[in-house]
């Protein structure tokens, strides 16, 4: 075997680890965020008290140490079958978030999620009105605090209720379906629903599949089904 053979072996045994190592990033980079932070997993509970501070405009579990009055204390309870969200204080004001059914707190904020127009905000203090509003969240704040997921829009269906969206091979991507429009999803729920999450419009998959997004009542005309095909590509994802 003459050197310069020998050289060229050597180069692209190189050539193959360096090949080699590049794919298995490809494939793992942007799989960084696997999944949301802890606190959407928790939530607030039936029964279980937050805290509002007046001084620093934050949520918590525990009780600041402030002045009672600088402390708004709430209780969670579940109304109507419907299960929207009621925050009673200790003075028995209710303050009742508009068709929220789900909150959690990040960061020292309330994020509130309706189960009824896939929609997120955040539960602010009006000072002007003195009292709590909601707010919509941005795309921005949303993909953070879920983990990065891919984005789903539901303005993104063709005229069929359709889409079809892309994801690397053999990586487990996250999506998340968000309203941007003013339809209703009263009693839509996923095919494939992720266990332990209580935002119905977020799911994991990791082979190509089809994702059913329908109401329970199997009427296309009164109630269409939206229908996510997910495929695998090296190019578009």
């Amino acid at each position: 075997m003459t050197v310069q053979l020998q050289t060229l072996l050597r180069l692209c045994q190189s050539m193959y680890k360096y090949i080699t190592l590049i794919v298995i990033l490809f494939f793992c980079i942007g799989n960084i965020h696997a999944k949301p932070i802890d606190e959407v997993y928790g939530g607030v509970s039936e029964g279980q008290t937050i805290f509002y501070s007046f001084v620093s405009g934050k949520w918590s579990y525990q009780k600041p140490k402030h002045f009672q009055k600088k402390v708004l204390d709430v209780t969670r309870y579940v109304v109507s079958d419907e299960k929207y969200s009621e925050y009673v204080s200790q003075k028995g004001q209710v303050y009742s978030p508009a068709g929220s059914n789900y909150e959690f707190l990040y960061k020292g904020r309330l994020i509130a999620y309706h189960f009824y127009d896939a929609k997120f905000y955040e539960i602010i203090y009006n000072k002007q009105n003195k009292a709590f509003i909601e707010i919509p969240l941005s795309d921005t704040d949303v993909k953070k605090i879920m983990g990065y997921p891919k984005l789903i829009r539901i303005s993104q269906f063709d005229s069929e209720k359709k889409i079809i969206v892309h994801k690397k091979p053999f990586i487990r991507q996250w999506y998340l379906i968000v309203n941007d429009t003013d339809k209703y999803f009263y009693r839509y729920f996923l095919s494939t629903p992720q266990k332990d999450v209580n935002v119905r419009t977020y799911f994991a998959v990791k082979k190509p599949t089809t994702i059913m997004f329908s109401h329970y009542i199997p009427d296309k005309d009164e109630f269409p089904p939206y229908m996510i095909r997910i495929k695998n590509s090296l190019y578009k994802y």
